[in-house]
């Protein structure tokens, strides 16, 4: 996908890791992200989200344990305005070692049985783990549906598209099911 969170920072090499199994190794980063389009971007200022966790080596590969704290930038659903939105989420993954494999009983190799399938897993690649992906995925699942920059966001007009939060536009609007405009129709016949 475009658009989407790729911060170098967040590519990090677990090559001792993977040579020495059951050791662990900590690892923070700051990132400045926002929602866009297709999920997180990268604003490019100091940041405001804090990633913190611990790398956790086993023979099957990677484990990411720690969390995700700071804010992120997002749009109002309503009035469109920008706001940031407080995020405390902890987080628990598995990086993969690509193409594991095990003997079964028959004394055959066996792919090694995961709950996830394939395409929706971590995977270590070339030594590296990308925690891009890891961000964006639990951010994203950790935001509210509705996104509002406040509970009693008025949002837009649906005349003019004055923001009803900073002012009143003086707009009119009748709202009619169109179903029953021709009783209404009658109605103004009547009247005149």
């Amino acid at each position: 996908m475009k658009d989407t969170l790729n911060s170098r920072k967040l590519k990090v090499s677990v090559t001792n890791l993977v040579k020495k199994v059951f050791s662990r190794e900590r690892f923070s980063a700051i990132v400045d992200v926002g929602v866009g389009e297709h999920g997180l971007d990268e604003r490019g200022k100091e940041g405001d989200l804090k990633l913190d966790v611990w790398l956790e080596s086993s023979p099957d590969g990677i484990r990411v344990k720690g969390e995700i704290r700071g804010t992120v930038g997002m749009e109002c659903t309503r009035c469109l305005s920008e706001y940031t939105q407080e995020l405390d989420i902890d987080v628990d993954e598995f990086y993969r070692r690509p193409g594991l494999s095990t003997v079964n009983r028959e004394g055959r190799v066996a792919a090694h049985e995961i709950e996830v399938p394939e395409e929706d897993a971590y995977i270590i690649d070339e030594g590296m783990i990308d925690l891009n992906l890891l961000i964006n995925d639990n951010v994203m699942l950790n935001l509210p549906i509705k996104r509002l920059c406040d509970e009693r966001c008025k949002g837009l007009c649906q005349v003019c598209g004055t923001n009803l939060n900073d002012e009143e536009c003086g707009c009119v609007i009748e709202d009619i099911d169109p179903r029953l405009a021709p009783l209404r129709d009658l109605l103004d016949r009547k009247e005149s």
